[in-house]
């Protein structure tokens, strides 16, 4: 077993004494409400971070008035009352607190009207009118130069803040020129050029940050603890380098910064930085770079959720901290169950980025943890008023998470499961993403250790439920997949998605010739003893199920993440979707990524495609008042489910309680499922 030490050493950072040196970086999850509303949330949401072991966290905060910007205020000193009660609320656990000041692309003056600023009036990219985020779109407005007067307002701002930060309470404050946003844009000569004391060289271009720090040391003094973050290298063509950033560091720890995040690369960077496939650990050597040109501590944390890579980082000097976002949201609790050695019970990020993807409320999101965002109307899993026997139907995410919700609640609780594993539709997911693995261990290992009483290989009949006698039926039996009504739509070189699922957990498929029938069946036995993605994954190189030419009906998020998959596996791939946009419903931080693997790939993307007919030899198609044919030996259909709404009336027309959950109530991703499995638990 690895040994989790060095990142539970204490550290100083400037006059603070760290407990640890896992760092909560300042993360936008202000939710909409009057002060006192957003405070109550906040103070939930951050308490139970501290209460789970992490040293010190970090709250974005904003030095003007922005409309609709998921931050705290720092620009009247009325925000100091409310700021106090989270400040006081954080160390009351044993953590500290810091203000992360920051304003994104954007600048509110005199008037209070928004404007997108920069240093001047070029793009993030340094072409007029290009989108940014991540590699996704927004609005292309051009950012409109700041003039010296400008620039002076807003170094005064940030003095203000960092002022009011230490009046509330808070332990640092930090400043962060990094990622794109506006004091970033000064730093790089891609976007910085002017040809005043603010451009030009390094030192001008650092000048804007420079005296940011100069005025909040002289506001909120000396002897307070200032960091700060940058970007290791923007990760753009003219851009700067993490030798740079290096350079950068030197100077910033001569004007008295106490320690650096290094993040890397920018939002509009055309570089995977923080997807799935993106390995962990893969930006510390930016860190490392850092951490050689400066003696002050160097923090690291882009792309690293598991503790063990976070040790291996520290352990191997490449940084002094590191900082964990989206680990800390799909678990607060890590750094605890990290010291104690308790590493199979942390809950595992899986990286899907919809934390990052949110917009409605709460602001923030979580696949793996439904109560993020919920902290406050779910202080703990309050015990039922009743004892109920509940009879959870189906071994997904959304039945797992019912029944682990409705155990901790008091109920007795039976999870029956027609399959021979725990996992439900993540067994075949966890085939197509690396990270889903993590979560469907976890899961099994979650039942294993509640008071639930597990049923694998167990049909789900009258008698049985006549025999068990339950109070309350949670239904997450799984969404339908609609057939395809068309010519060949039930050929033998047809798959649809439970066909799928059930070839790669154990199952076998019924269909094809005897010879076809025969290898579904070697296949299903193996599985069913010896179950491995990754094992899997790699066979697929071979013909069976998918032989070489396949064509996926759908464009979906379902379609997009097996024609990625088929891909890498070598086959040549088409994707036909009806509507005009292959991906859709995939979110933003992976969509540009996946459409860029599929055209490099050579994949057909067909949209506004209607299928007419299905043949041995491919899929017959309309679009735009004609028929076109795409030739494929495998066929699968990835359209969305729909509802299994069957199961749910045979039930209540029997008298049961029936709570649908899941794709069974409303087909989603793993985030829907999970928030549904947490909901109903709540509710019963």
């Amino acid at each position: 077993m690895v040994k989790i030490r060095r990142i539970f050493e204490p550290i100083k950072v400037g006059n603070l004494e760290l407990k640890n040196r896992i760092k909560m970086p300042a993360m936008a999850v202000v939710p909409p409400g009057s002060e006192d509303v957003v405070i109550n949330h906040l103070k939930a949401f951050y308490v139970e971070r501290a209460k789970g072991g992490v040293a010190i966290i970090g709250v974005s905060c904003t030095p003007t008035r922005l409309i609709q910007d998921p931050m705290l205020g720092l620009y009247d000193d009325g925000f100091i009352k409310w700021l106090r009660e989270l400040s006081s609320a954080v160390h009351a656990h044993g953590a500290k607190i810091y203000a992360q000041m920051g304003v994104g692309y954007s600048w509110a003056f005199g008037d209070g009207t928004v404007e997108v600023v920069g240093p001047s009036g070029v793009s993030l990219s340094g072409r007029p009118g290009t989108p940014f985020r991540m590699g996704g779109p927004l609005e292309p407005t051009m950012p409109r130069a700041l003039s010296i007067d400008e620039i002076h307002r807003i170094v005064e701002a940030y003095g203000d803040g960092a002022r009011r930060a230490r009046e509330a309470g808070f332990d640092a404050v930090e400043v962060i020129a990094s990622v794109g946003y506006i004091i970033s844009q000064f730093l790089s000569p891609l976007t910085n050029k002017r040809t005043d004391e603010y451009g030009g060289s390094l030192e001008n271009r650092m000048r804007f940050l420079l005296e940011i720090i100069e005025n909040m040391k002289r506001k909120a003094g000396d002897d307070f603890t200032y960091t700060c973050r940058l970007s290791g290298s923007d990760l753009l063509q003219g851009g700067y380098s993490v030798e740079d950033t290096a350079q950068m560091a030197q100077v910033l720890e001569k004007v008295g910064i106490h320690e650096i995040d290094v993040m890397s690369g920018w939002h509009n960077a055309q570089v995977p930085i923080i997807q799935t496939d993106v390995p962990q650990g893969r930006w510390a050597y930016m860190a490392e770079a850092v951490k050689k040109a400066v003696s002050i501590p160097v923090a690291a944390g882009t792309q690293i959720q598991d503790v063990r890579i976070a040790e291996r980082v520290v352990a191997k000097g490449k940084a002094d901290m590191v900082y964990m976002a989206r680990a800390l949201l799909a678990d607060p609790e890590l750094p605890n169950k990290a010291r104690e050695g308790r590493l199979a019970d942390i809950r595992p990020c899986m990286n899907c980025c919809r934390c990052i993807e949110a917009s409605d409320a709460p602001p923030v999101y979580c696949s793996v943890n439904a109560r993020l965002g919920r902290e406050y109307e779910y202080p703990a899993d309050t015990p039922a008023a009743q004892s109920k026997h509940v009879l959870v139907i189906g071994g997904g995410p959304a039945g797992v998470e019912a029944a682990r919700i409705a155990a901790l609640r008091g109920h007795k609780v039976t999870l029956c499961d027609r399959g021979h594993k725990i996992g439900g539709s993540l067994l075949l997911a966890a085939i197509t993403n690396r990270r889903i693995g993590n979560v469907v261990r976890y899961l099994d290992r979650l039942v294993k250790r509640l008071p639930i009483d597990v049923k694998l290989n167990t049909e789900i009949t009258p008698a049985l439920l006549d025999e068990r006698k339950p109070d309350a039926v949670v239904l997450a039996a799984g969404g339908m997949a609609p057939g395809l009504e068309v010519p060949g739509g039930s050929g033998s070189n047809v798959l649809y998605h439970r066909d799928i699922k059930e070839m790669f957990t154990g199952w076998g498929v019924g269909k094809g010739g005897f010879g076809q029938r025969a290898v579904s069946r070697l296949e299903a036995l193996f599985l069913r003893l010896y179950y491995n993605p990754s094992l899997i994954r790699w066979m697929l190189i071979f013909g069976f199920p998918f032989r070489k030419r396949v064509a996926v009906i759908g464009g979906s998020f379902a379609g997009c993440e097996i024609a990625v998959t088929l891909t890498e596996r070598g086959k040549k791939v088409a994707v036909i979707e009806e509507s005009r946009r292959i991906g859709y419903d995939v979110g933003i931080v992976h969509r540009w990524v996946w459409m860029r693997q599929l055209k490099e790939a050579g994949t057909r993307l067909e949209t506004g495609a209607r299928v007419v007919e299905i043949t041995d030899k491919g899929v017959k198609i309309s679009k735009d008042g004609s028929t076109e044919f795409v030739e494929a030996d495998t066929v699968v259909i990835a359209v969305r489910l729909v509802p299994n709404t069957e199961l749910a009336g045979e039930l209540s027309a029997k008298g049961f309680s029936i709570y649908p959950v899941g794709d069974c109530a409303e087909p989603g991703r793993l985030l829907e499922a999970t928030t549904s499995g947490f909901l109903i638990g709540q509710q019963i």
